[in-house]
C-alpha cells in the first residue's frame, strides 16, 4: 500500500519507497512493478505521472488525475519559481558552502552534454571515528538541494562534480564509503530522498507544499551518526 500524501480532484502525492520505478519505459519493460500501476489499483482511478524520481530515490511524486490536470502541471515554470523541489542527500566529504551548480551534465543515456542547474545547500556536518581507505576518520555532510532543471541523474551528478558524491550511490558514488555504511549501517541503497515539492495548483492558485517525511532507515542512521534533521 503506497502512502498518500495529498489527494484532491485533480492530483495525489505519493510517498515513494526507494527501489519503485514510477512507470514502464523502453529499457525497464513491464515486467516489474511500477508506482503508476500500484497507485492506480490503490485508489481505482487511472494516474498520469506529473514528474519523474529515479528508482533508487524516494519520497514526493505527484500524479494527475486527468490529462487535462497533467497538462496544466507540466505548464508551471521551475526557472521561474512556480515549482520548488527539495531533496536531502548524505555525501562525502564536508560541503562548507551553498552554491549554484550549472555545470553540464552526461548520464549514461545520453549521448550529448546537457545544461543543468541545481541549488546546493549544506545542513549539517560530522566526522566519524571510523578510518575508511587512507584516512583514519570519515567527513560526512547532509545537504539540500533544489533543482532547476530536471535533468535525469542531475543532482547526483551534480554532487559528484563539487567531488561530493552521495553515498549509496552505486553508478556515481565512492564505493569505499559505500561499503563502510554497508558494513557498520546496512544501508544498502542511495541516500537521496524528496523531502518536499511545492507548486502553485492550477486550478485553485493555492501554494501547495506536500512533504514526505524521511524513511526509517535514514532516520535512524541520522541518529546513529548524530545529525540532527527535522
Amino acid at each position: 500500500m503506497l502512502e498518500i500524501l495529498f489527494q484532491d480532484e485533480h492530483f495525489v502525492a505519493i510517498n515513494k519507497p526507494s527501489g519503485l520505478m514510477v512507470h514502464p519505459s523502453e529499457i525497464t519493460g513491464r515486467d516489474e512493478e511500477f508506482a503508476i500501476f500500484q497507485l492506480r489499483d490503490q485508489i481505482k482511478q487511472h494516474v498520469f505521472p506529473c514528474h519523474r524520481l529515479d528508482r533508487a530515490t524516494s519520497g514526493v511524486l505527484i500524479f494527475a488525475l486527468s490529462s487535462e490536470a497533467s497538462a496544466k502541471f507540466q505548464n508551471l515554470n521551475n526557472e521561474k519559481g512556480e515549482v520548488e523541489k527539495l531533496y536531502v542527500s548524505l555525501v562525502r566529504g564536508h560541503l562548507n558552502e551553498e552554491k549554484m551548480c550549472e555545470k553540464d551534465i552526461k548520464n549514461r543515456y545520453d549521448k550529448v552534454y546537457k545544461s543543468a542547474k541545481t541549488y546546493i545547500k549544506p545542513l549539517q556536518k560530522v566526522e566519524l571515528d571510523i578510518p575508511v581507505g587512507k584516512y583514519k576518520t570519515a567527513r560526512y555532510t547532509l545537504v539540500q538541494s533544489r533543482p532547476f532543471t530536471g535533468k535525469t541523474h542531475q543532482i547526483r551528478l551534480h554532487l559528484r562534480g563539487e567531488n561530493h558524491p552521495i553515498i549509496g550511490d552505486r553508478r556515481y558514488g565512492d564505493h569505499r564509503h559505500n561499503n563502510m555504511f554497508l558494513e557498520k549501517f546496512k544501508l544498502d541503497r542511495l541516500w537521496l530522498h524528496s523531502t518536499s515539492y511545492t507548486f502553485k495548483h492550477p486550478f485553485t492558485e493555492e501554494q501547495l507544499s506536500i512533504k514526505a517525511p524521511l524513511p526509517k532507515d535514514f532516520k535512524e542512521i541520522l541518529q546513529k551518526i548524530e545529525i540532527n534533521y527535522e
